[in-house]
C-alpha cells in the first residue's frame, strides 16, 4: 500500500501545479488572512485553490477558516476537521481518530489544484500531527510542496521567533520566507525596529503586513513571474 501511495503521489504531482505550504511560529498569528492575501496574487497565475489540511475547534461550517477566502480563491477544501479546539493529534482523539502524516500527505496530493494550491496547516510548524511526533517540517518535505511560508505576528519578540524558526526549517529543502503579518496594531517604534532588524539579520523575508492592510511589499521571486 506504501509504494502503490508513493507511486501515486509521484505521478500525480506531474500533472498537478505548485503548492505553498502556510504554517507559522504559532496558532493564532493570521495564517487564514495572509493565505488571502497570497491567493489574491498568485490569482494572476491561474486558478487558486485552498487546502486547509488540517483544522480544529470548528463545531460547524460557520466556523470555518474557509470562509474567509470564498472572495479569493477559485475553490476551498478542508481534508480533516474536528471539533475539539486543541492540537491535531489530541482534537482527533477526543473524536476516537488518529491522525496520520503518510494519510494526511496522501490526501494532500489528491487535493492539489491545477496551478496554485495553497495549503494550510494547523497551529505552529512544530506541532505534531500524528503520534510519531511528525510536524509541518515533516509535511511539507513529504509533500515536495514548491515554498514554505512561515508567518509569525509583528510584534516585540518577532525577530527571536523568527531566527529560532528560520534554524528549525533549515532542513527543508524548498524555498522557505517569512510573513511579518501585524495581528494587533503595534507602535510604530515596533514595526521600524523589526523592519531594520530583519535586514540586519539576513533572514528571508517574503513580505510584511500592517494590521487589516494589504501587504506593504512582497518578494514574489519563488513563486515565478507574478507580478505583486
Amino acid at each position: 500500500m506504501q509504494r502503490r501511495r508513493k507511486r501515486l503521489r509521484a505521478e500525480h504531482k506531474k500533472t498537478m501545479g505548485k503548492v505553498a505550504l502556510i504554517t507559522g511560529n504559532d496558532t493564532g498569528v493570521g495564517k487564514t488572512h495572509v493565505a488571502a492575501s497570497l491567493a489574491r496574487v498568485l490569482v494572476r497565475q491561474g486558478s487558486v485553490r485552498y487546502v486547509k489540511v488540517v483544522e480544529t475547534g470548528v463545531i460547524d461550517a460557520a466556523d470555518s477558516d474557509t470562509h474567509l477566502l470564498k472572495d479569493s480563491v477559485e475553490s476551498a477544501v478542508v481534508l480533516r476537521s474536528y471539533r475539539a479546539q486543541l492540537a491535531p493529534v489530541a482534537a482527533a482523539a477526543c473524536e476516537g481518530k488518529e491522525v496520520s502524516l503518510n494519510e494526511i500527505v496522501f490526501e494532500a496530493q489528491e487535493a492539489r489544484g491545477s496551478a496554485w494550491t495553497i495549503m494550510e496547516g494547523a497551529g505552529g510548524v512544530a506541532v505534531p500531527v500524528d503520534a510519531s511526533g511528525a510536524d509541518w517540517r515533516d509535511f511539507a518535505i513529504a509533500l515536495q510542496v514548491d515554498a514554505v511560508v512561515l508567518v509569525v505576528e509583528n510584534r516585540l519578540g518577532a525577530i527571536n521567533q523568527m531566527r529560532l524558526l528560520e534554524a528549525y526549517c533549515s532542513e527543508i529543502p524548498m524555498p522557505c520566507g517569512f510573513w511579518l503579518n501585524e495581528v494587533c496594531p503595534q507602535g510604530a517604534e515596533i514595526v521600524r525596529t523589526n523592519e531594520e532588524a530583519l535586514a540586519l539579520a539576513k533572514i528571508p523575508t517574503w513580505a510584511t503586513q500592517r494590521h487589516a492592510a494589504e501587504p506593504k511589499w512582497m518578494d514574489l521571486s519563488w513563486a515565478g513571474k507574478v507580478d505583486p
